[in-house]
């Protein structure tokens, strides 16, 4: 980088105001030679004889108009000069200006050769000179800075102050240089470091009212004394302000956050859960008071009956509910790696593995639940392991030799029948009744085909949103065959087929026509042994599921026919048969 500016902590020194530009003469040289050497650097003129110097002529003297060019040197240099040694050149220059009003200064070296000369006009300029280009270096730096700068002298006058001080602070500099920054500001950092010697950094500070800055301040120095101080305050009044608004935009999020776990230390997990058939109600008040616990819970049914869902409502319940729930398919794993995907594995362990080793399910599920699905589809030599991990909390890494130990709640989950499996060997009976602790039965669909028509709501409002359609009508002769037919998917099957009518679906009302041919043809073949529609339930669950869908529609009898999927003149005969009129 050019121009490298090199600021002085002290006074100036010989060795900085030294004249180096030399022009050895005779003393008979003329001064017209000497003028015509000496442009245009000006030199200062050495008067040598015999290799001796015995004369010193400054350049304002060889150029005086008043000299004839034939004069020789001899006739007008100047003999009274004194000699510096090279000691003298880290000497403060101030010393020696007394003595340069009489005469020049020669500086030599131990070997006697001249170094430079120091004249009194020289100096003088030189130090003119530096002190009006420091000023326009350091009015360039303080109009530079995005801070706003003020330096005061050692009695507190102003004696810079910047555009930036003059937008922040609202002062002309003409209005406050030269005079006291007290008549102006209280409370003053810059006059603090002035009379206590001391540099600030970063300091919030309040100048006047409604402003905040952040201030460096730094005492100005001359040798030993301090004359004065500068300021930088940064404008940060509006980040302050902010900060304001985001500590009271916090602390009402804070509040909110905490209402909201008001609400939700208040809330039901189970409400997911659709439904109010009486099995499932019991099933729900067995599931909440288990879910206080750490009991391992054995969910058992068909598939697409809700195990997954009845798991993360466990979960949700208890003293876990802000630690992770993880899911692990038993049925999705190759036999090969399950021991790795379950307790993972150390570095090197297998080919392949990966060099840093990799946790398994138990690991990352610390503290948390982990929700087993498809237990029955346990490989024989894991059930061994994973009864260990039940029995004391401990397993080991694949490759590893360091036993880890974690705090894990187990939900399992099967739609087979253990039992069976044990008989045949395929399952440890040990293990059995470590997972059959609290062993929850979840119906099939249609062993509660009252809960069907809140279900095809349930699912119809949420795919109508999904699909961006306005669907909320479903032909008599669709909830009628919904409600004869037997669902061996349950409720997964249920979901997707409203799913695949409401993509269909033009209009509000979703048409008989929509039906899949699978879910017809199935309706007629279970007409053998049920009646259509409501008349496939008991008639004491029929009483029920009228009762239940008229409180759901206050009291409308269309809509709960339509809500029903028979036509109004049936659901009157049906209140009157069951005396609800």
């Amino acid at each position: 980088m050019t121009g490298v500016i090199i600021l002085h902590k002290g006074f100036l020194t010989v060795k900085d105001m030294l004249y180096k530009d030399l022009l050895p003469v005779t003393p008979d040289t003329t001064i017209g030679e000497v003028r015509e050497k000496g442009i245009p650097n000006r030199p200062v003129v050495l008067v040598v004889e015999e290799d001796k110097l015995v004369g010193v002529l400054l350049w304002k003297d060889a150029i005086n108009r008043r000299l004839e060019s034939d004069v020789k040197v001899r006739q007008v240099m100047k003999r009274d000069f004194s000699s510096l040694d090279e000691e003298d050149l880290e000497r403060e220059i101030l010393a020696f200006l007394p003595e340069l009003r009489y005469h020049a200064l020669v500086c030599r070296n131990r070997q006697g050769e001249v170094l430079g000369v120091l004249s009194y006009d020289q100096v003088f300029h030189d130090l003119a000179l530096r002190v009006c280009e420091t000023e326009a270096r350091i009015n360039a730096v303080v109009e530079t800075v995005e801070e706003a700068v003020c330096i005061v002298d050692n009695f507190d006058r102003v004696v810079i102050w910047n555009s930036r001080a003059e937008e922040l602070y609202g002062i002309k500099a003409q209005d406050i240089v030269g005079k006291p920054i007290n008549q102006f500001f209280s409370n003053l950092v810059v006059t603090r470091v002035n009379k206590e010697w001391e540099e600030i950094r970063a300091l919030h500070h309040q100048p006047v009212e409604g402003t905040h800055v952040l201030i460096n301040a730094t005492p100005v120095r001359l040798g030993p004394k301090v004359i004065g101080g500068v300021t930088a305050e940064r404008d940060i009044t509006e980040i302050v302000q902010l900060n304001q608004k985001l500590t009271q935009a916090s602390t009402q999020v804070k509040r909110l956050e905490n209402e909201i776990h008001k609400i939700s230390a208040g809330r039901n997990p189970f409400a997911a859960i659709k439904g109010h058939h009486k099995r499932l109600i019991e099933l729900i008040n067995i599931a909440r008071k288990a879910a206080s616990t750490n009991a391992v819970i054995l969910l058992r049914g068909e598939s697409g009956t809700g195990k997954e869902l009845f798991a993360k409502a466990i979960h949700e319940a208890s003293p876990r509910s802000d630690k992770k729930f993880s899911v692990i398919n038993c049925a999705a794993i190759p036999p090969s790696l399950f021991e790795s995907e379950m307790f993972g594995y150390e570095s090197g362990a297998f080919t392949g593995a990966d060099k840093k080793g990799k946790p398994g399910v138990f690991e990352l599920a610390d503290g948390g639940t982990l929700f087993m699905d498809e237990i029955g589809e346990l490989p024989p030599d894991m059930q061994v392991k994973l009864l260990r991990v039940l029995q004391d909390g401990v397993f080991y890494r694949v490759g590893g030799a360091t036993p880890v130990k974690v705090d894990v709640r187990i939900i399992a989950a099967t739609n087979r029948s253990l039992e069976e499996m044990m008989a045949n060997g395929q399952f440890r009976e040990d293990l059995y009744y470590r997972l059959n602790v609290v062993a929850l039965e979840i119906p099939p669909l249609r062993e509660r085909r009252e809960d069907i028509p809140e279900l095809v709501y349930l699912f119809l409002q949420e795919f109508s949103q999904l699909y961006q359609k306005q669907i909320n009508k479903l032909e008599p002769g669709v909830m009628a065959t919904f409600l004869a037919y037997a669902w061996p998917g349950n409720i997964r099957q249920l979901k997707n087929v409203i799913e695949r009518m409401v993509i269909l679906t033009e209009g509000d009302t979703i048409p008989e026509s929509a039906i899949p041919e699978t879910l017809k043809t199935g309706s007629r073949q279970d007409q053998s042994t049920a009646t259509v529609g409501l008349a496939s339930v008991t008639e004491q669950t029929e009483r029920e599921l009228i009762i239940r869908t008229l409180k759901q529609v206050n009291g409308n009898r269309s809509e709960a026919a339509r809500m029903l999927g028979i036509p109004r003149s049936t659901l009157y005969y049906k209140m009157h048969q069951l005396g609800i009129m």
